[in-house]
């Protein structure tokens, strides 16, 4: 079975690699995984770390998680 790694922004150094059968299931992994680590650590955003990095097993980034919070514009008001 093929092998990803989960890579959170910021946090490089807690690298996760686990097996799938392939690359949606990884990337689906990833998002399950930042869920729950966001449960955890909900300030994770307001650090400005947005991004999570699924490798594949020759370490290229295949996919990239990218979680955006914007806070909307009042009614009215133009860029």
């Amino acid at each position: 079975m093929p092998q990803f790694t989960i890579i959170f922004a910021g946090r490089e150094s807690e690298r996760l690699t686990i097996e799938c059968a392939d690359l949606p299931a990884a990337r689906n992994e990833a998002v399950q995984r930042l869920g729950r680590y966001l449960v955890d650590h909900p300030h994770y955003a307001e650090e400005g770390h947005w991004r999570v990095t699924v490798e594949d097993e020759m370490g290229r980034a295949a996919a990239l998680v990218i979680v955006a919070t914007v806070t909307p514009r009042p009614p009215g008001q133009r860029e």
